[in-house]
């Protein structure tokens, strides 16, 4: 149904380029900004404000290891670190306080404040149904819509009961909206879901709570794909989602070499890649007739590479990763045969450049094992 920027560091001036592609609203990032940073930026969209969906992810997830820019925020209570995270009292107070915030800022939706709990258990998911529920009577006078936050680990979805179980409690909330995280602790961020046991199941879970409810993945990438094909209405993404999912800490920009690294969005691949290897691609002629219109920032990219004058390119590669994002959420909307042919045809592109053309890339991982896990996984779940 819809992408949403998902923000982070310095990312507010993308929302003003044409070339990312239809995004109907943002996800603020309260570890990035504080409110009279938001407010500001908000201000300054002028009219397109108006046409943005803005909603507030208080991002208490586990604020205690890294708070970043939260405390800047009214909500952010300073006993977080002692306080009882059992308590549905405590937490119903942080939803009051957050839709007061949100209410200030002009927000049009906001997400239940969940923590990032160490065991995912049956207790946990009924504790964060208890709190969205709070929090949405509280955020019903003031007409802000609230979405149940929900953080579901992929090693506890191992367990293919676990989706039945977890989709019976989630979806006996008040809220019509959902806003799902999966938390992979098992893979490098950097790295694509190769979780073979864990994913199938999180395809059942998205099948059965869109049945009740309206989606939203959060912090996707090209995962995205997984989720549209179960049912998911919306998913979020953000500059930097083509190279790192949800972490519990804080996400910015940081690199183990201390600089910001372009990496091109391999659509065709559900790969990213490093200039060398789109370099060494050109050389094979993989890209050549290839029909740019649909992505404005793609034909810019090559011809800096092409040239070799070493140009930077950084920005362009986000443009070119969230208008991928956009347009694939829009052709896989409500088309599950559409996104299993994308990746059916992923695998035979990787057997191309593997088997035929015999290219290795440059990070290990890059070999499509991913995309043959992904269409088990995806025919797996959408069986059950």
């Amino acid at each position: 149904m819809a992408s949403y920027l998902q923000l982070g560091h310095d990312s507010w001036n993308l929302l003003e380029e044409e070339d990312i592609g239809s995004y109907t609203g943002l996800v603020l990032s309260p570890v990035n900004d504080g409110p009279t940073d938001v407010q500001t930026r908000l201000a300054r969209l002028g009219e397109l404000r108006d046409e943005l969906e803005v909603i507030l992810d208080p991002q208490m997830y586990n604020p205690a290891v890294d708070k970043g820019k939260m405390d800047q925020w009214a909500y952010f209570s300073v006993d977080y670190a002692t306080a009882d995270h059992a308590d549905a009292g405590w937490w119903s107070q942080r939803g009051r306080e957050i839709i007061e915030q949100g209410a200030q800022l002009g927000v049009d939706a906001v997400c239940s404040p969940a923590l990032c709990p160490r065991a995912f258990t049956d207790d946990y998911y009924s504790l964060m149904v208890e709190v969205a529920d709070a929090t949405k009577r509280h955020a019903d006078g003031h007409g802000i819509q609230t979405m149940l936050t929900a953080i579901v680990s992929l090693r506890d979805l191992a367990n293919p009961a676990r989706a039945m179980a977890i989709a019976s409690i989630l979806s006996r909330s008040s809220c019509e909206r959902i806003y799902l995280t999966f938390l992979n602790e098992d893979v490098p961020p950097r790295e694509p879901l190769m979780d073979g046991a864990g994913i199938p199941t999180a395809v059942h879970l998205i099948r059965l709570l869109s049945a009740e409810m309206r989606v939203h993945v959060a912090f996707a990438s090209h995962d995205l794909l997984l989720w549209k094909f179960a049912g998911a209405a919306d998913i979020s993404t953000g500059k930097f989602m083509n190279l790192r999912r949800f972490s519990p800490g804080r996400w910015q920009e940081e690199d183990p070499g201390g600089r910001q690294v372009a990496y091109w969005n391999e659509g065709p691949l559900l790969a990213r890649l490093r200039e060398a290897d789109v370099a060494l691609l050109l050389r094979h002629g993989w890209l050549d007739g290839r029909d740019m219109t649909n992505n404005p920032s793609e034909a810019r990219i090559l011809e800096i590479i092409r040239s070799g004058a070493g140009t930077p390119w950084l920005k362009l590669s986000w443009m070119q990763y969230l208008r991928w994002a956009s347009n694939m959420e829009a052709a896989w909307h409500g088309s599950p045969a559409a996104a299993e042919a994308s990746l059916d045809a992923a695998d035979r592109s990787w057997g191309e450049v593997v088997d035929r053309k015999r290219i290795l890339f440059q990070d290990r991982f890059n070999n499509g094992d991913h995309v043959r896990a992904w269409l088990n996984a995806l025919r797996e779940g959408g069986a059950r």
